[in-house]
């Protein structure tokens, strides 16, 4: 595996494995005295380069506080979806003085290389995989998690290499949490969170610190939403809360607007799902936090059986579980959305009857782990775990119910 150390400076020359590289030099840079490749890495090769001519080191290296929306969908991708970070990152640009290919080996060797573009990038990679696999190191025959794209810049001329860097560094923050917050949206999310939960400050524009990140917030209500509320029963609607959190606050934008909407025939069912989405709020953030963190996690080995996609769980120095991986938690929470209840009309409640195990709960959480090669971000992604998921709650709501309609008849 590459060398992960966070160094502040890339040796003169550097060696990285592809899985595949192309010559893309044009006629104009041939004339200049200029190469450039395309190559895909695995994305540890990414973390022996350091940035010393980026215009950007990581924002976050030294302090945590800096990280922004940039760096959470960064991480939101390598989390949920890796394999589709190859296609949604714009990817690194490398410069360097000389390359040396060897198409036997699959390996470039790299005169005074640093990335020019992708700091943020590979800061996030960096902080992933010493969160994921701790002291646990993979070995370099282990499958990697997901692939990078790199494109390779070879130019003898340093002074060239410097106009490169300012040339590539432009950014297009994300602004829609800001917006959000400026329009008010966000103004009732967060009255109902404080009453149940004064310890909680949530994201309300992209420069603010220390705060939850709002967009969980509505992918952890949504995923309790019955469909009652949601009336939508699709793939695409129980995958939504894991695989696009954007559109999660898209839609609770939406739904702000439609709401009070009159003669829009979509008015009532916007604010139904607004409404939902306000009350559940903070219990959605504790019933995500329970799973997350429960005990009942410890003894079913997820951490020794996870096979790729990064680890499962982590655990403390005494091999206790103290978090588990989102793929794995969010089909359990949205099977959640089996014991919630309207009672009284357009007031809603997350009731969990005593014939209901937690135990047996994430017991079956940890055989759908299996039943997708034990592939975390699998897990996330797969409709049919969560409809796998949702039996066994679903089963013990309707025998409360079939016993209750007994009762009432027995007394008739």
């Amino acid at each position: 595996m590459a060398n992960t150390a966070n160094g502040s400076h890339t040796p003169s020359s550097v060696q990285l494995s592809y899985q595949l590289l192309r010559n893309t030099t044009s006629p104009d840079e041939t004339s200049t005295g200029v190469k450039s490749f395309v190559a895909n890495l695995s994305a540890f090769e990414i973390l022996k380069l350091d940035t010393k001519e980026n215009l950007r080191a990581y924002l976050a290296e030294y302090n945590p506080k800096k990280r922004n929306r940039v760096h959470d969908a960064i991480r939101s991708t390598i989390e949920t979806e890796p394999q589709r970070f190859i296609t949604r990152n714009s990817g690194f640009v490398i410069g360097a003085t000389e390359i040396e290919v060897d198409d036997h080996k699959k390996s470039i060797r790299l005169s005074e290389p640093s990335i020019l573009n992708g700091a943020q990038s590979q800061g996030e990679i960096r902080r992933w995989l010493a969160e994921t696999y701790g002291d646990q190191m993979p070995n370099a025959n282990e499958e990697p998690p997901f692939f990078v794209r790199a494109e390779f810049i070879i130019d003898p001329d340093q002074k060239e290499v410097v106009e490169t860097a300012i040339a590539r560094n432009t950014a297009t923050p994300v602004k829609s949490i800001s917006q959000a917050g400026a329009r008010g949206h966000l103004d009732d999310l967060e009255a109902s969170i404080k009453k149940v939960r004064p310890d909680i400050q949530i994201r309300k524009k992209e420069t603010d610190e220390n705060v939850y990140d709002t967009r969980k917030i509505l992918q952890y209500a949504r995923l309790l939403m019955p469909f009652s509320v949601s009336g939508n029963e699709s793939a695409a609607e129980k995958l939504r809360p894991y695989k696009n959190p954007e559109q999660c606050l898209t839609d609770f934008s939406e739904w702000y607007d439609l709401k009070n909407n009159v003669g829009n025939p979509d008015a009532d069912a916007a604010r139904r799902k607004y409404d939902f989405t306000i009350q559940m709020a903070p219990y959605a953030i504790a019933e995500y936090e329970y799973w997350e963190r429960h005990e009942g996690w410890n003894g079913h080995h997820v951490w020794e059986e996870t096979k790729k996609g990064g680890r499962a769980c982590r655990r403390d120095k005494t091999g206790k579980i103290i978090w588990v991986s989102p793929g794995l938690v969010f089909p359990l929470v949205g099977a959640m959305s089996e014991f919630v209840l309207e009672k009284p009309p357009g007031q809603w409640v997350v009731s969990k009857p005593d014939l209901f195990k937690p135990a047996e709960m994430i017991g079956r959480a940890v055989a759908q782990f299996r039943s997708v090669d034990s592939d975390p971000m699998q897990m996330g992604r797969s409709a049919g775990v969560y409809d796998a998921l949702r039996i066994y709650p679903g089963t013990i709501v309707e025998v409360m119910r079939d016993m209750y309609e007994a009762t009432k008849t027995s007394k008739a």
